[in-house]
């Protein structure tokens, strides 16, 4: 009882003395940090060396294209063989691939197209260790830890994505940009021998305590996958729900920079300052939704954030129209990180109580997939809109697309009702 209390009071903690969870998320994270890393570097390497912006646009095609082919692959992989396995091939293949350009270069022999096919090479597995990481979690934390578990890989991508940019940039005018992906290499090294030395927990099935999988275990296709987000309203309502979420926050991309230009005469330092408010917010909201242990209604949580992120748009929209919009922007994105960043946390501990073990990987894929491809194809329509509507509209819109659907999910009652202690979410797969 006195371990319980304990693991009530402090789930990070907890998490943390188990050592398969700690070295799997400690190399995760390194090679998240390297990843943030590389793709500034590459990015600036494409550009110092073409001074071309369609080779830029070229190369980051080639980084985001190819998922969502590669993902179908990827749920497939996680589900036939052993995920630890799989997510250490994916990460020893990228660790080379992205080693060979700094030997490359320094050899003389690298060409623009090489940098083409190692960012193709990049967005097609990127998918498996997204994917993987939220299909291997259950194994590595118990039930109650989940959430906690969960705010944790939330993080990883939140702190990364704030620290790799700026590291990048100081490196790269020390070592350049080959010095650097030379570094990212590194990591996922780290990440290899990580997993490729990590003890498991016995696989927790807790799909399989409502009935998933009741009788021996079959094999499962990407149909199966398919038809369990169409039939279970909570997987359902939830991946249109942040499908929308993310359109709109694609809306918001665009919005962002135009209006740091319009406010300073330095745009890029204040674009910068936005984007760090935002951050900060999302910080502080997976760390407080990872440390709430409560199981009861996740759903509708997850239906009240979603409305407040788009209710805290609102903000920028009413600081322009009192004057003060530095402050509405900085209030309006600090919020907006805040509400937002539980969403997946919650939700992704409700799905790992509804999809079933064997199932995991191509659901997970699936999902990711269909979420992932929203905000890029959202902002290149909102770089032909926003001539067309103006900045106002257009943030607007962008709010309405987050928010609503939080208030529409309110009146789906499977998820208004579920909670990962409830049965209310899991369904029977035949």
């Amino acid at each position: 009882m006195s371990r319980r209390i304990r693991s009530l009071a402090n789930p990070y903690g907890e998490l943390f003395r188990s050592r398969p969870f700690a070295r799997f998320w400690t190399g995760f994270t390194i090679s998240a940090l390297g990843d943030a890393m590389t793709r500034v570097a590459l990015v600036w390497f494409v550009y110092q060396a073409t001074k071309s912006p369609e080779a830029v646009g070229i190369l980051l095609l080639c980084y985001t294209g190819p998922v969502l082919v590669g993902g179908l692959l990827a749920g497939y992989l996680l589900d036939r063989f052993d995920r630890e396995r799989v997510m250490l091939v994916d990460n020893l293949i990228r660790g080379l691939a992205v080693g060979l350009i700094p030997l490359l270069y320094a050899l003389g022999a690298l060409a623009l197209w090489q940098l083409y096919v190692v960012a193709g090479l990049y967005g097609f597995l990127y998918m498996i260790t997204l994917a993987g990481t939220p299909s291997l979690i259950p194994s590595l934390a118990r039930d109650e830890q989940l959430s906690a578990a969960n705010a944790l890989e939330t993080l990883s991508y939140t702190v990364t994505g704030v620290l790799g940019p700026p590291i990048a940039g100081l490196l790269i005018a020390w070592v350049g940009a080959p010095g650097v992906l030379l570094l990212d290499a590194a990591s996922y090294a780290i990440f290899v021998v990580a997993l490729a030395g990590m003890p498991r927990l016995a696989p927790q099935s807790t799909a399989a305590n409502y009935g998933a999988l009741d009788g021996p275990v079959r094999a499962y296709r990407l149909r199966d996958a398919v038809r369990l987000m169409l039939s279970n309203r909570v997987l359902l309502s939830t991946t249109v729900m942040f499908i929308l979420f993310n359109v709109g926050f694609g809306f918001l991309a665009v919005w962002l920079p135009v209006f740091a230009d319009s406010l300073s005469g330095d745009g890029a330092t204040l674009y910068g300052v936005l984007l760090g408010a935002l951050a900060l917010g999302e910080m502080v909201g997976a760390t407080l939704a990872g440390s709430s242990t409560g199981s009861r209604g996740l759903g509708i949580l997850i239906c009240l954030a979603q409305l407040l992120s788009g209710l805290s748009l609102t903000l920028l929209l009413m600081g322009q129209a009192i004057g003060w919009p530095l402050a509405g922007a900085l209030a309006g994105l600090t919020l907006l990180g805040i509400f937002s960043a539980p969403l997946t946390i919650w939700a992704q501990t409700l799905r790992m109580q509804i999809i079933p073990e064997p199932l995991r990987g191509r659901t997970f894929a699936l999902l990711r997939t269909l979420m992932q491809g929203a905000g890029p194809l959202a902002s290149a329509l909102a770089g032909f809109a926003l001539p067309l509507i103006g900045a106002t509209s257009l943030l607007g819109a962008a709010a309405a697309l987050i928010g609503v659907p939080g208030l529409a999910g309110t009146q789906v009652r499977e998820l208004r009702v579920a909670s990962s202690a409830s049965k209310a979410a899991a369904i029977v797969i035949e």
